[in-house]
């Protein structure tokens, strides 16, 4: 009997992983030796069919994996979802030329009254509030 479920944990070094089936339950042991040899490797989250059976040690394992193609969108849903993008590039791009603009007036307001401020006085005479 074939089941559906997601990759849920994958670790590389040891080529083993666990797999959630869709219908609920307790997750499954899977190795590398039940994947595929169609030259991709395993990817969390991805989407499988297997059948379940007992390994040597008796415990529930994935056999026999099967890639499951994920469903087609149709062009109306990717353009609206383009859109969506766009729209928000655009928001995005225009509160970082307004945040531009707000620090340049701020640095420009600290330059001039700096400016303003640090002149010292032509006669060599130090202000009241410069001495030590």
């Amino acid at each position: 009997m074939r089941f559906q479920g997601t990759l849920s944990a994958w670790n590389p070094d040891a080529g083993i992983g666990r797999i959630r089936p869709s219908g609920g339950g307790e997750e499954v042991f899977v190795s590398l030796a039940a994947f595929p040899t169609d030259g991709e490797g395993p990817r969390l989250d991805e989407p499988l069919s297997f059948e379940i059976v007992t390994g040597r040690d008796g415990r529930k394992q994935a056999a026999g994996l099967m890639r499951v193609l994920a469903p087609q969108v149709s062009s109306a849903a990717l353009r609206e979802a383009a859109g969506v993008g766009r729209l928000r590039l655009r928001q995005s791009q225009k509160r970082r030329r307004m945040g531009l603009a707000a620090g340049a007036i701020v640095a420009l307001v600290l330059v001039v009254g700096g400016a303003q401020l640090w002149q010292p006085e032509a006669s060599g005479e130090v202000r009241v509030g410069m001495r030590r």
